[in-house]
């Protein structure tokens, strides 16, 4: 593979279409209608990003998981709308959790509201579009700090590794903010504490009956050995 063949497959790989606030209606709209829209507007990227479509499974776990404000009826507004694209745009790299936790720290600060969220919405939208370029420098950065070429295969195999190692540090970076920032509740922690726990009984049982297996067996063996010798 020739640098240019790669420059054009990570151009593809992140050429991503999303909605942006402008694109929505200013009607309340039906679940259909919104997955609709978003389906549309995926299209239009690359065809890595056409599967990856919004459901009315997602958006009614959304909603029982407390990520969106309570819905009136069967329409959705404006504010409801951006709560599900945003959870539907992060959740491909954090936790259920880790999103309930950002959004519901966000609403509690002074002065943060609906206009908020679709304002902050689209200025991270602008940032993932200027991230798109920056992904390119980075890739350069990568192969010649290292003096990686994916003409060989060895070049290959260490590009694609640590592409996926900074993605990871990156990642990893992001969670631990909002770990600093928005702590696990203590009813969390401590249910995580009890399915620990519970999982370490589950071994030692596991343990056990094994070890009891063990026994019956070698018990077996010694009768029949008496037996052959009588």
């Amino acid at each position: 593979m020739k640098r240019e063949e790669l420059y054009q497959i990570a151009e593809d790989a992140v050429r991503e279409e999303e909605l942006c606030a402008g694109e929505i209606p200013a009607i309340d709209l039906y679940v259909d209608q919104i997955i609709n829209l978003v389906s549309e507007k995926l299209m239009t990227g690359s065809e890595r990003y056409h599967d990856r479509q919004l459901t009315k499974t997602m958006i009614n776990n959304y909603s029982k998981d407390g990520l969106i404000t309570p819905v009136k009826g069967k329409k959705y507004n404006k504010e409801q709308i951006i709560q599900i694209l945003t959870i539907y745009t992060l959740k491909n790299t954090l936790s259920i959790g880790e999103i309930k936790r950002l959004l519901q720290g966000a609403y509690a600060s002074e002065g943060f509201d609906g206009n908020t969220l679709i304002e902050l919405y689209d200025r991270y939208l602008d940032i993932k579009r200027d991230n798109r370029e920056l992904s390119r420098e980075i890739l350069d950065t990568i192969m010649d700090r290292n003096q990686l070429e994916v003409s060989e295969e060895m070049g290959f195999m260490l590009t694609v590794g640590a592409l996926l190692s900074l993605s990871a540090f990156l990642r990893q970076t992001a969670q631990a903010m909002i770990d600093v920032k928005y702590p696990v509740p203590e009813v969390e922690e401590e249910k995580k504490d009890d399915k620990r726990e519970e999982k370490k009984d589950k071994e030692k049982a596991k343990k056990d009956k094994e070890k009891e297996k063990e026994k019956k067996k070698k018990k077996e063996e010694d009768q029949l050995e008496i037996s052959e010798e009588s």
